[in-house]
């Protein structure tokens, strides 16, 4: 006897147009591997920042072969986000130092923080890369994830948070750096051998968290010559006023006929 008892029914067809998953892109800075790779996790869970209304925690940790994962969550006694699903944590330009601020400190001496915008770039980066996103949650709890790449190297990693609005002073707290890069030997790739994406010569352009594939800009000897402009209707020419002796005095009864034009 099967466990779902129940048999398939027929569902409704929609034209939806075929796709196919390509091969890993091979920018591990970019973002976490979600289609390509099961992570292996690391269950730590601890506070991270702690207020007498609000707690900010690590529930646990997503390794990848190159990058790493933090999941961390925010915890209130009120009213945190009335849409829970665009985070607590705000990459700016100009950085609110009084909001909600996470960053890590390489044993090495290399940092990264929410404090700054980690934009997606083709080219490998020279310094570490942190961002985070909101993944959800309700009016009193709120879940993101902490992307960084590297991975750390062997030592202490120290997580740092501080939330000034919240009283939460800046807070640094020891992590195994040597554990989470053994933990990404155990990371497995889920479709192997597939077939990368033809660009077709275009450069691929990233735009926030979108992706958009562009001509390159032409040549100057090659750009299209410029469009026509509108011409624009020419103006009738002025006429001459009425001469002085035809106009109405102030006052005066308006003439029966109207002056003639002037030519």
């Amino acid at each position: 006897m099967s466990f779902f008892t129940d048999g398939p029914r027929s569902r409704p067809l929609f034209p939806v147009p075929e796709q196919e998953l390509f091969g890993y892109n091979g920018r591990p800075w970019v973002e976490a591997p979600h289609e390509y790779i099961v992570p292996a996790i690391l269950p730590w869970s601890m506070p991270l920042g702690r207020a007498e209304r609000t707690i900010v925690a690590l529930r646990g940790i997503e390794v990848w072969p190159e990058s790493v994962s933090f999941q961390l969550s925010v915890y209130s006694r009120d009213l945190l986000l009335n849409e829970p699903g665009e985070g607590l944590i705000d990459h700016r330009r100009v950085p609110d130092y009084n909001a909600l601020l996470v960053g890590v400190l390489f044993p090495d001496g290399r940092r990264a923080s929410s404090e700054t915008i980690s934009v997606p770039s083709a080219t490998k980066p020279d310094q570490p890369v942190l961002r985070a996103q909101g993944l959800g949650g309700s009016a009193f709890h709120v879940d993101h994830e902490i992307f960084l790449w590297p991975l750390p190297p062997d030592g202490p990693l120290e997580f740092v948070v501080q939330w000034l609005d919240r009283d939460i002073e800046e807070t640094h707290t020891a992590l195994d750096g040597t554990a989470i890069r053994d933990a990404a030997k155990e990371a497995g790739e889920i479709w192997p051998g597939l077939p990368a994406r033809e660009a077709h010569g275009l450069p691929v352009r990233r735009v926030g968290a979108q992706a958009m594939i562009t001509p390159a800009w032409p040549r100057e000897s090659q750009a299209p010559p410029p469009l026509p402009q509108p011409q624009r209707p020419s103006s009738p020419p002025a006429e001459a006023p009425a001469p002085v002796a035809d106009r109405p005095r102030r006052g005066a009864p308006l003439p029966t006929r109207l002056p003639r034009r002037a030519r």
